[in-house]
């Protein structure tokens, strides 16, 4: 009985039955499986991305694991690189909504290569979508939760959001700057009840990550698929312990054993990780000639 009780207890302090989510990226991959978790929990949800196509299909699903609840599930078309729009897709979300207990920016994506070799515009359009975008979201909910007291942001960065490697220095400092960003936000909407969470997924098998693996560096397949720490999770997987960890208390949460391990090693041994990822690339780069 008192087993039964405490799962009782459990799920309750878990569930996100009647939560109002608002999910950039909801589209696809991360954001739809996190998308269709909650509705099954019970949530009200607004996902938002760009392709109208793959977000009239997460709200179909939605619908069918909500199972019959009566749940607010919409989706709504936006670009998030446009302050503008962020905006107005803001207001009408939480309106629909009847308000916002838990933001989750999640929208995002990888080019990888060497610095001298990446165009120009992938250097914008990482900081525009990976990094701006999240700071354009959470300033146009901001007003709200904190006229509301109360509510929850997360921001999903990437292991390479503390450490980076060959090929990612690009896609590392539009993932490093949501940490920043999130640091300073967590005191400002810290003063209002608000609070705000860092997420640091490693691989996660998406479409997003066949669109990056299709263009990738021979040395850079190589440094991944021979590194035991980088292990290839399921999306319905890490969006179980990104909502875990939106239920928790701790500022960063990376996803994982291999996700902690290599957050702690990079902040207490920084040394030792350089020269694991340096051995890591010189053992590449002598079965690959450099691109």
């Amino acid at each position: 009985m008192h087993l039964e009780n405490e799962k009782i207890q459990q799920n309750q302090k878990t569930s996100y039955a009647g939560k109002r989510v608002f999910i950039s990226g909801g589209s696809q991959g991360l954001g739809r499986a996190i998308a269709l978790q909650l509705a099954r929990d019970g949530a009200h949800v607004c996902v938002a991305a760009r392709g109208l196509d793959a977000l009239a299909q997460t709200v179909t699903e939605m619908k069918q694991a909500a199972g019959g609840r009566n749940t607010v599930l919409i989706a709504r078309n936006v670009d998030v690189t446009n302050p503008a729009a962020v905006e107005l897709a803001a207001a009408d979300a939480v309106s629909a909504l009847g308000g916002l207990d838990l933001l989750i920016c999640n929208q995002g994506f990888a080019h990888t290569g060497p610095v001298h070799e990446l165009p120009v515009k992938d250097f914008k359009q990482l900081i525009e979508v990976n990094y701006l975008g999240h700071a354009y979201l959470c300033r146009a909910f901001a007003p709200h939760f904190m006229q509301q007291k109360g509510g929850t942001i997360v921001m999903v960065s990437s292991v390479l959001g503390y450490l980076s490697t060959y090929g990612y220095a690009a896609y590392s400092g539009s993932k490093w700057a949501i940490v920043g960003f999130a640091e300073g936000l967590r005191q400002e909407l810290g003063l209002y009840g608000v609070q705000v969470k860092v997420v640091y997924p490693g691989t996660i098998d998406t479409p997003g990550l066949a669109q990056e693996n299709a263009d990738k560096p021979k040395v850079v397949w190589e440094i991944e698929s021979n590194n035991a720490f980088n292990v290839l999770r399921s999306a319905d997987e890490v969006a179980r312990r990104l909502l875990i960890a939106a239920r928790g208390t701790r500022f960063e949460n990376p996803i994982g054993w291999d996700g902690w391990f290599s957050f702690l090693a990079s902040r207490h041994l920084p040394w030792l990780v350089r020269m694991l990822n340096q051995g890591d690339l010189r053992k590449a780069i002598k079965k690959h000639t450099l691109p």
